[in-house]
């Protein structure tokens, strides 16, 4: 089975690397499909769920915003935000998604208003997905 080089990286530190099949991402211009070989791309990453195929064994992780660059069958995702279901403190989350709720009905500036809506659609992906593997 063709496989593709893997890299998630976040500020803080590199979150994963490693040979994959596919992998599916959210991104502006809607959900992208990534296989081995795929064409060189870039594209702006949008918050949401990640899912990267290995085998049998799929993985999910709740991304952030950022970017993803396709090139020579090296598929690197720069993000402010990937964590795995299992790292998810839904009760953290729900509370910074009540918290950029309630700072959404005030008058923000632009940057606060970006900022705060940022913060809210991190919050929503990660409790869709922590919500939806708490059911199975």
């Amino acid at each position: 089975m063709s496989t593709l080089q893997l890299k998630i990286v976040t500020p803080e530190k590199e979150v994963f690397s490693d040979l994959v099949n596919q992998v599916s991402l959210p991104s502006s211009e809607g959900e992208l499909g990534i296989l081995p070989h795929h064409a060189a791309l870039m594209a702006k990453l949008v918050p949401g769920e990640l899912k990267i195929k290995r085998g049998d064994k799929t993985d999910v992780l709740a991304v952030g915003g950022g970017f993803l660059q396709m090139a020579d069958n090296t598929l690197t995702i720069m993000t402010d935000l990937a964590v795995e279901e299992k790292d998810i403190d839904e009760e953290v989350v729900e509370e910074a998604k009540k918290r950029a709720e309630q700072a959404l009905e005030q008058t923000l500036s632009a940057e606060e208003y970006a900022e705060t809506l940022a913060i809210l659609e991190k919050s929503l992906a990660q409790l869709k997905i922590k919500r939806r593997h708490r059911v199975r």
